[in-house]
């Protein structure tokens, strides 16, 4: 993860040279200005899927000995909406996998997969004709959990299942393609207070410290489509 933070850092860094280079241009507020409908820019539709580096922060997930990322996916679509040459509203619908490596207390590494539905509403503001940047809130429903090889109940295991949170990253545009990165960092609780974490049949750890949250870094690819 800090590596993948430095890298954004760099990119973030380097974007006044790009633009100066590139000239003070921004793209059209219509995403899709040829006529085959296949260049995309700020208005218009289309899917989008990546890579996820998930891991859990907070003081109480100090609690799991061992931790590490998990790595996963996420995909979806998104809907633009553009009100000038340089700004947009985009909103997404995503299913993204997160959650942690650990090996619990010294039994056997294992991952725990939270599976959420999200819907993120961004602000994006074009850097140059091909760059913007991407920022905003998040809510997400979880739908699922997997622990090691089981599906586990969401309200017997202690899970909140409302998860919100904010959003930043950029994006470049690649003709109709779409490729960028972005931190997901989650503002809402994983576990209700009180939780006993169930390592196996006999064992468990009640959750003292309650502030665990998620956090990954993204990277995906989008493709639009006509309006």
């Amino acid at each position: 993860m800090k590596k993948a933070l430095f890298v954004f850092a760099l990119a973030l860094a380097a974007t006044p040279a790009v633009r100066a280079q590139q000239g003070p241009g921004v793209g059209s507020s219509t995403d899709y200005a040829a006529s085959d409908g296949t260049e995309s820019r700020n208005t218009g539709f289309g899917i989008k899927g990546g890579y996820n580096l998930a891991s859990i922060q907070g003081a109480g997930a100090d609690l799991f000995t061992n931790r590490d990322n998990l790595k996963d996916f996420h995909a979806g679509v998104y809907g633009q909406f553009g009100f000038n040459n340089f700004a947009s509203l985009m909103v997404e619908l995503l299913y993204s996998r997160k959650g942690y490596r650990t090996d619990y207390l010294g039994t056997a590494t294992r991952d725990t997969r939270l599976d959420y539905l999200e819907l993120p509403i961004l602000f994006v503001g074009n850097l140059t004709e091909t760059l913007s940047i991407h920022v905003g809130p998040q809510v997400s429903l979880l739908t699922n959990v997997r622990d090691g090889d089981a599906t586990v109940s969401l309200s017997d295991r202690g899970y909140n299942s409302l998860d919100y949170g904010a959003i930043a990253g950029a994006e470049a545009r690649l003709g109709f393609a779409k490729l960028g990165a972005r931190f997901d960092w989650s503002l809402g609780k994983i576990y209700k207070d009180g939780t006993v974490l169930q390592y196996n049949s006999k064992s468990g750890a009640t959750v003292a410290d309650n502030n665990i949250r998620n956090q990954v870094f993204q990277v995906y690819l989008g493709l639009g489509f006509k309006h």
